[in-house]
């Protein structure tokens, strides 16, 4: 099925729209190699867990996920660790939980707090996104697991959220992994961060539709909008056919406001632009990420890595956004 492109030009007119969703701008909080998974609200002994782990080498520099001031910083080793609590200039709260309480070279559980925080890191304090403010331990009642952080971050009413996206993605600021990209775009409404409709809506959620009159296929926001997919390569990027497409009367196509394009899913194809050779992976909300060189691009999609790039036209490139160049996989 040949998608129809007649209405290019109405489409560019829109403007970019960015919403809010659960990822959350912030600074990755551990420096150096670490390891993490979504382990939120898995169930630990006699509790539910609230946080991250991010799993470091002791010592490894803790950093502040965003401006704001600590609010909490206690000198006497509580039971559970010694522990920096984060308020952001952004609204949000991050809890920074086991900090190292050792001797450095040690595992004596004697290190107090010049071993805990940064220096000049006490309770009142204002920090700067980026800045060292501890470093990474045992302490509390991780003393008998592998060093590391639990991350935990709190909405701007105060209520726990899952950093898990958040982290993913302050991570993917350096690196990039074509298989989570993919996994993390589990619709075009999560990568788009479309908003929820405040009222009724003709246009069903995570729907496809087109007109029996018209070939071009549009997808069903969760705002109650339709999003145009552009041409044929960018909607197999997300589907592997057209067998979920409902018909719809022009009338009610027409009811629809058109409210913004599909891009390519994330980590699906690499795109670059006709009338440039650089070449881009892509992330989410259509952010493109420069590959430095084919190695990398090698080492990113394999050594048929030429095969998986598509060209965007010179008039779809500003439908997308640049991102920071990726230096790591």
């Amino acid at each position: 099925m040949k998608l129809l492109l007649s209405i290019l030009l109405l489409v560019l007119s829109f403007p970019h729209l960015v919403a809010a969703d659960e990822i959350i701008d912030i600074a990755f909080p551990v420096n150096g190699d670490v390891s993490f998974s979504d382990d939120y609200l898995d169930a630990r002994t006699g509790h539910t867990h609230h946080a991250i782990d991010i799993l470091a080498n002791k010592l490894n520099l803790i950093l502040a996920a965003d401006d704001g001031m600590i609010t909490f910083a206690p000198m006497d080793e509580p039971s559970y660790g010694y522990m920096l609590k984060l308020k952001g200039d952004s609204g949000y709260t991050f809890s920074y939980i086991h900090i190292n309480n050792d001797t450095p070279g040690t595992d004596d559980g004697e290190g107090g707090p010049e071993n805990a925080y940064a220096p000049g890191i006490e309770q009142g304090v204002r920090v700067e996104r980026g800045d060292h403010i501890a470093w990474v331990g045992d302490s509390g009642n991780a003393e008998s697991t592998a060093s590391h952080l639990h991350f935990e971050m709190e909405d701007l009413d105060g209520e726990i959220m899952n950093p898990y996206p958040s982290l993913v993605a302050a991570l993917d600021a350096v690196t990039y992994n074509p298989d989570l990209e993919r996994e993390l775009a589990t619709s075009i409404n999560v990568d788009k961060d479309i908003p929820e409709a405040t009222e009724a809506v003709a246009c069903i959620s995570n729907e496809l539709i087109r007109t029996p009159e018209v070939d071009t296929v549009y997808y069903c926001g969760r705002d109650g909008g339709r999003y145009v997919f552009l041409d044929e390569k960018i909607y197999y990027s997300w589907y592997e056919n057209f067998d979920d497409v409902q018909f719809v009367t022009s009338e009610v196509m027409a009811s629809i406001p058109l409210t913004g394009v599909v891009t390519y899913k994330p980590g699906a194809f690499m795109v670059k632009v006709l009338s440039d050779p650089k070449v881009y992976a892509v992330s989410r909300n259509g952010t493109l990420r420069g590959i430095p060189n084919p190695e990398m691009a090698t080492e990113l999609y394999g050594a048929d890595w030429a095969s998986q790039v598509r060209d965007i036209p010179d008039g779809f490139f500003p439908r997308y956004q640049i991102g920071p160049e990726i230096t790591v996989n």
